[in-house]
């Protein structure tokens, strides 16, 4: 071979290599378009978000969601990250999110027909990951976006930052790294799947509707019986709408078979169970079915709203369920009724720490009280006070120079906007308000656990009777869930010392210092996967619905800036 040969083969292979280079897209015009779509990105994500700016340049400017191929053969496409993000946000229905609110359908524009210029690509990139940060910080905080005193919700939203999230999306891919953002627990994919079958009764058409007025009794003819057992069977209480037994002949009689099917459903929906269908249980019937699925996809919202990490023992009390749940590591729930705050006196949700015990405590009324209820009736009933154990003392140490209540001129302080300058206090006894034990976790609500003398009131299915502080069903058993850890104190020292009339103060040892959360939630699924929904007493449903029905405006930049206020 001669030298001239041998440089035509080398020139030939330098040109092939420098083709193939060319071809496969890394060359001179890949670079040149990265550093267009580099700076087109940042024009598209301007200067108030720093984390993705930040983001795209230490990974100088690869995109995520499109392929840049400027490849002879190439054509413009997009990434099977892109792919994913739709997957997901395909899946938003079923946590009570609307697909619309991350641009499902410019996504799958942005997937069937990819941008060809860099300017475009970045334009589509952009686009798909403002839905991403979008969706995962609904994922991670809920949508409801509000001021907490707008829903009377005080337990702080689980963090969320854009810069972690993005290192997270990296490390997991887009479906984990989503995922890890929802609440891990049985409570979010029981009612997860309960939605699904609600969805399945609207998609149907939803139940009939009871047509009646006034009361129908147990084993009365009612033309409206036939609608009731499709209603049932539709909800799932009755196995059949077919009447059975004696009710085959007359369709019309309210049979011991319906009867037992409306009292579990009266249970459910946290009425009064005795089969009698009256006004209440009609309104519960015909509540629309999708007016059920908006229900629980509100209640999906709130247990978005609590802490990822919430302890193995710990105290939760549901409001609107009326009902305390205390668990420990390794034991049995603790389950017992709680009574919470009339509508006019809401219990709000917040979370505090249980520090200690009172037994037999003192009750000192507050100001609301004295100036809304007790001082007119005092101004009429000399001895209004003393019939109740109460005293009126000059300040608040217990020591306090005790007054004769005959003395103070009551009808001043008979209004609502009277300050009382002194302290009234309720001694310790089978009569005092907050009954033989006081669990304290100090809040700037004033709001705790206690006892009560009026365990009546437990038998009744609506419980919104304090001026809202919870009235706990079993104090006692309480009590000896509490100290497990605490030196020389159970259950039976408790009940020792109630004898006794004297207030005791018992402070927990650390391990005994749970943790409380107080929140609201009016549908849940338990663990038998039987759906419960309760009455919105408090009508913190409504304005959450409306939220979870309104579409975020198109995403925008705004939609990913700096974490909400919480």
């Amino acid at each position: 071979m001669t030298g001239q040969t041998r440089t035509y083969i080398t020139r030939g292979l330098i040109a092939a290599l420098l083709l193939l280079t060319t071809l496969s897209g890394c060359g001179p015009d890949t670079q040149d378009a990265r550093k267009t779509f580099g700076a087109a990105l940042q024009a598209e994500i301007g200067e108030n978000h720093p984390p993705v700016t930040d983001y795209y340049s230490q990974r100088d400017f690869k995109p995520v969601w499109v392929s840049l191929d400027t490849s002879l053969f190439g054509s413009p496409s997009t990434t099977q990250a892109l792919e994913e993000l739709i997957d997901a946000v395909q899946q938003a229905d079923s946590h009570g999110l609307l697909q619309d609110n991350y641009s499902l359908d410019a996504l799958q524009a942005l997937h069937d027909a990819p941008p060809a210029s860099p300017e475009a690509a970045a334009a589509g990139e952009w686009r798909a990951m403002q839905s991403y940060l979008q969706y995962a910080q609904d994922f991670a905080q809920g949508r409801y976006s509000q001021a907490s005193a707008d829903n009377a919700w005080f337990i702080p939203k689980p963090p969320f930052d854009h810069g972690s999230q993005l290192r997270q999306l990296d490390d997991s891919g887009v479906s984990d790294s989503l995922q890890d953002l929802l609440p891990q627990t049985a409570e979010y994919r029981r009612l997860q799947r309960a939605r699904s079958n609600i969805v399945d009764i609207v998609d149907a058409g939803g139940w009939p509707t009871v047509d009646a007025e006034g009361l129908i009794q147990p084993g009365e003819h009612h033309a409206a019986i036939p609608d009731l057992r499709r209603r049932l069977s539709i909800s799932g209480e009755l196995d059949s709408a077919e009447p059975q037994g004696p009710a085959a002949e007359d369709p019309t009689l309210y049979d011991p078979q319906t009867v037992a099917a409306f009292t579990k459903f009266q249970r459910r929906h946290g009425i009064a169970d005795d089969g009698i269908v009256g006004q209440e249980a009609r309104q519960m019937l015909n509540y629309p079915a999708s007016k059920r699925l908006e229900q629980i996809d509100a209640n999906l919202e709130r247990l978005r709203w609590l802490p990822r990490d919430l302890a193995n023992d710990r105290i939760m009390v549901n409001i609107a369920a009326y009902w305390l749940v205390a668990y420990r590591d390794g034991e049995d729930p603790l389950n017992m009724p709680v009574i919470v705050g009339e509508e006019q006196n809401q219990t709000p949700a917040f979370h505090d720490t249980l520090e200690f015990l009172e037994i037999n405590p003192y009750w000192t009324v507050p100001n609301s009280i004295i100036v809304n209820e007790m001082a007119a009736e005092a101004a009429q009933n000399p001895t209004y006070f003393s019939e109740r154990n109460m005293v009126v003392q000059a300040d608040w140490p217990l020591d306090s120079e005790v007054l004769d209540p005959s003395d103070i001129d009551w009808d001043n302080y008979a209004d609502p906007d009277a300050n009382f300058p002194n302290v009234v206090r309720q001694l310790p006894g089978p009569d005092n308000a907050l009954g033989r034990i006081k669990f304290m976790f100090p809040n700037k609500f004033s709001i705790y656990l206690h006892d009560t003398p009026a365990r009546h009131l437990f038998e009744k299915a609506d419980r919104t009777f304090s001026h809202g502080c919870i009235r706990v069903g079993d104090p006692i058993a309480l009590a000896g869930f509490v100290l497990k850890n605490t030196d020389g104190w159970d259950a039976a020292r408790v009940e020792e010392t109630i004898e006794s009339r004297e207030m005791t103060r018992v402070d927990l040892a650390e391990a005994d210092r749970l943790p409380v959360y107080i929140y609201y939630s009016t549908a849940w699924v338990d663990e038998d996967d039987v759906l419960y929904f309760r009455p919105d007493r408090y009508q913190r449903d409504a304005s959450l619905m409306l939220t979870l029905k309104a579409r975020h405006s198109p995403v925008s930049s705004d939609a990913i800036s700096a974490t909400p206020d919480i």
